[in-house]
């Protein structure tokens, strides 16, 4: 006979949980409580499929019982559904931030509480099902993973001629070192298979320097020191083995801290210490290439001898006691591990080429920034310099920052930051082929090459294209303050020879004129006023006429002067101490968001609203203005050539179009008004 669902019904009243029983008893398995503690109590011995509450409950209400419900990790996943006397919105949207299901409207009709529980039970049990099934599915597949790890592993011994089986020894070296130590068995098996996949990333090393009989060069040194690093990234996913990326990385450092990393003593993780020690033992009483092997005495003296520097004492000391008990390795157990864990047949060759080829990805994917997977600079200055070695190349170089990204990061936190660099990363992608070269020069600035494009057309409407769709993406996803700035540079077919960094250099200018020129636009190297293509980098000095053309090819933007913080700051001293001079009146308006006392505003809307209200002074007020973001919620105005009463006017019409502007939805806003007082003023207070 099939298990009955539980529902858990709470209610004040004992009619109303009586009449729910009634309700569900015939399907159902139903346990009734008459407070909020009692539910919370109720669930830290049993888990019901379902739980219904009043949301108007005495004491604690079914508001604060869900909110607690879905803090614990152990009562989270189960569904939640709120009866309530009176659905507002207000209410519905307290109940579904904190994680109800569904509402119920009081006095419920039978049939419907009846047809909706049972529906949102179905649903449960089926997550439930489907949930089980993908755990089983999961370890299945962890299980074929390892296998094939396994098969790779012992593949790999096989690309050293004189390491066959050096994994197998140094997996059973280390289990005999930590069921010494005494780990677990749990432990002792995990340790094994890391042990096992150390070598891992020698998958990646070319096998003439692995069987290299000479000394290796530098250069081959420093290949083959990626190996730890490169199996590290390959099997930094393997979630089914604790320690098992730590133990492949670090398995080469030395306890004194001269090893590939640099970490020393216990910074080196324990397993990653254990290996070291069985690792150097194996491969010193086994034959290599470049040297016959060590006898036992010779190993052991060797071990002693990188006591304390290369190896920790402890591991060491526990290894030698084990060899002095004549601990050894049976290689009829070796052969029998092999064969289990999977030999090299044909599908093991299968394997070793996919992982030789993922090898080399992981090996590429190193180069990369981790946050938008473009080039990082190194790399992509060397894919362009390699490409303009050929006699006929020709490209545009794309220099690109995001505007104001500094302001998002602190109105909104790195994590959006991080989102917004994504968003941009996304719109490159979506203006760049697949053949061209795009970095990530570091925080908010980004470089794209377009090899063989030098058509000036074709190069304008690529980089109007990511201005559009960056505009709108960003806007979508709330954050109105930040644009982007592009600075270009072409090199043309049977043009001027230059490098990387020569495009870089001559692409850097442009974007620092558009920077100079209201941002939010791009402009070609090319098209750049000759006095100013080496102006600002070498000295080069211009007379007035050519300052002032400069100056005056700035973009025209309409309305108040909006400008940073402390730029606001530094105009405001300019005009304190020339008001007095000139007899001027000057105000300053402060205007302040209304925030409820106590009450929560989304960050998003705080930002919106703030963006629409220095739209609104930007298009109320005259050139020669100025505004600036005071704060978070505020906005301040400097209002030239205007007194008190004048000023007011002109503060309540920015209030009027913000609020139009904002149609409605905009936080209240208010202001407050004074004079700026002249030198003498200020000396008297």
């Amino acid at each position: 006979m099939a298990k009955k669902p539980k529902i858990l019904a709470a209610d004040n009243t004992k009619v109303a949980l009586r009449y729910m029983e009634t309700v569900f008893c015939d399907d159902y398995e139903v346990a009734l409580v008459q407070t909020g503690s009692d539910v919370l109590d109720y669930l830290e011995s049993s888990t019901p499929d379902l739980v219904l509450l009043n949301a108007s409950m005495s004491g604690m209400d079914g508001f604060e019982v869900l909110e607690k419900m879905k803090a614990d990790d152990k009562k989270c996943e189960i569904p939640v559904v709120l009866m309530m006397s009176e659905k507002d919105t207000e209410s519905e949207l307290r109940g579904l931030k904190a994680g109800a299901m569904d509402f119920i409207s009081l006095p419920f009709e039978p049939e419907i509480l009846r047809a909706r529980i049972d529906h949102i039970v179905e649903l449960t049990m089926l997550r439930r099902q489907q949930d089980a099934q993908i755990v089983r599915q999961k370890n299945q597949i962890d299980r074929l993973f390892l296998q094939s790890m396994v098969t790779i592993a012992h593949a790999i011994d096989t690309k050293d001629r004189y390491a066959k089986q050096h994994s197998v020894h140094v997996a059973l070296y280390s289990r005999g070192i930590a069921r010494r130590m005494g780990y677990s068995e749990e432990n002792i098996e995990k340790l094994y298979y890391i042990a096992l996949l150390h070598d891992i990333g020698k998958i990646a090393t070319p096998d003439s320097i692995l069987n290299k009989a000479a000394e290796l060069t530098s250069d081959e040194y420093e290949c083959v020191k990626k190996h730890a690093s490169i199996g590290a990234e390959i099997v930094r996913n393997t979630r089914f083995i604790p320690g098992v990326e730590e133990g492949v990385r670090y398995h080469h450092e030395w306890y004194d801290g001269s090893g590939y990393v640099g970490i020393k003593g216990d910074e080196i993780p324990e397993i990653s210490r254990i290996i070291a020690v069985a690792d150097a033992y194996e491969a010193m009483t086994s034959d290599r290439a470049y040297r016959r092997h060590l006898s036992q005495e010779e190993a052991i003296n060797e071990l002693i001898r990188g006591r304390g520097t290369q190896f920790d004492p402890h591991i060491v000391d526990v290894f030698l006691s084990l060899l002095d008990e004549g601990f050894t390795i049976d290689e009829d157990s070796v052969e029998c591990e092999s064969n289990e864990e999977g030999e090299l047949t044909e599908a093991g060759a299968l394997l070793r080429q996919v992982f030789a080829e993922s090898a080399q990805e992981t090996q590429s994917e190193l180069a990369r920034d981790s946050l938008t997977s473009f080039l990082n600079r190194r790399y992509f200055e060397e894919k362009i310099n390699n490409y303009l070695l050929h006699p006929k190349s020709c490209g545009t170089f794309f220099m690109m920052d995001l505007d104001n990204f500094k302001q998002v990061n602190d109105t909104y936190g790195h994590k959006a930051g991080d989102e917004l660099i994504q968003i941009f990363a996304d719109v490159i992608r979506e203006n760049a082929r697949e053949k061209d070269f795009v970095c990530r020069i570091g925080g908010d600035e980004f470089a794209v090459f377009f090899p063989e494009l030098d058509e000036e057309r074709v190069i304008c409407r690529r980089a109007q294209s990511i201005i559009d769709l960056f505009a709108r993406r960003k806007t979508e996803a709330g954050y109105g303050i930040c644009s982007v700035s592009i600075g270009i540079m072409t090199k043309y077919l049977g043009g001027e020879e230059m490098d990387c960094e020569q495009l870089y250099e001559k692409a850097d200018r442009a974007l620092y004129y558009v920077k100079n020129n209201g941002k939010d636009d791009y402009h070609l190297y090319a098209s750049m006023p000759e006095e100013l293509k080496n102006s600002r980098q070498n000295g080069t000095q211009m007379d007035l006429d050519q300052l002032m053309r400069q100056i005056a090819e700035r973009k025209y933007r309409p309305g108040a002067y909006a400008v940073e913080y402390d730029r606001f700051s530094f105009i405001y001293q300019f005009i304190a101490r020339n008001v007095e001079r000139n007899r001027q009146h000057v105000q300053v308006i402060l205007i302040s968001m209304e925030l409820p006392e106590g009450g929560e505003q989304s960050l998003e809307k705080v930002e919106d609203s703030l963006v629409l209200l220095e739209s609104a002074i930007v298009r109320s007020l005259r050139r020669g203005d100025v505004t600036s973001r005071f704060s978070s919620t505020q906005q301040i105005v400097i209002l030239m050539d205007s007194n008190q009463e004048n000023g007011v006017m002109v503060a309540e019409r920015i209030l009027k179009k913000y609020h139009s502007l904002g149609s409605g939805c905009a936080i209240s806003a208010h202001f407050d008004i004074m004079e700026v007082p002249g030198s003498a003023d200020i000396d008297n207070r």
